[in-house]
């Protein structure tokens, strides 16, 4: 049985190896392309706009907080 010797990358995915032997030019054009969005299931987006309604309504008390103690 041949012994094959397993190389731990720094974090292991497979394409640090390229991205190390890219010149600095070449990296910044790969890792500048845009990434798809993301499709979320419904439970995530519903989370996510629960979410952004808890941060708005947090945000009015914080401001009438603010003004009421103005006075």
């Amino acid at each position: 049985m041949p012994n094959i010797e397993v190389q731990k990358l720094s974090d292991g995915h497979p394409d640090d190896e390229l991205l190390f032997a890219l010149e600095p030019d070449q990296l910044v054009a790969a890792s500048s392309r845009p990434l798809p969005r993301y499709i979320l299931g419904r439970t995530a987006t519903l989370a996510l706009w629960a979410l952004r309604g808890f941060v708005l309504i947090i945000t009015a008390l914080v401001i009438y907080t603010f003004v009421l103690s103005l006075r």
